[in-house]
């Protein structure tokens, strides 16, 4: 097999991504689920879709934020719990 140069891989790409949304939509798929997955097929979305994942994206980012937030109050909770209970004197 001839190597491809980077315009011949980047269409034999674009095919492949666009073959492959194209089954996800005749089937019935969610084709925002498939692109949220893989970035690349972004450009083969139809208008509406693409407001779909925008909206998906940014729910997404937001959870994944607020995770991290709760993530992080958790452990600092945690930090504070132990470095109370190095400084409390145990009372017999």
């Amino acid at each position: 097999m001839s190597k491809l140069n980077a315009e011949e891989r980047k269409a034999r790409d674009n095919a492949r991504f666009s073959q492959r949304v194209d089954e996800r939509r005749t089937k019935g798929e969610d084709v925002v689920a498939y692109v949220l997955g893989n970035k690349l097929a972004f450009k083969f979305l139809t208008k509406p879709e693409r407001h779909e994942f925008k909206h998906r994206e940014a729910a997404l980012e937001e959870e994944a934020k607020l995770k991290k937030q709760q993530a992080f109050q958790l452990k600092t909770e945690q930090e504070l719990e132990k470095a109370e209970a190095a400084f409390t004197v145990p009372e017999e």
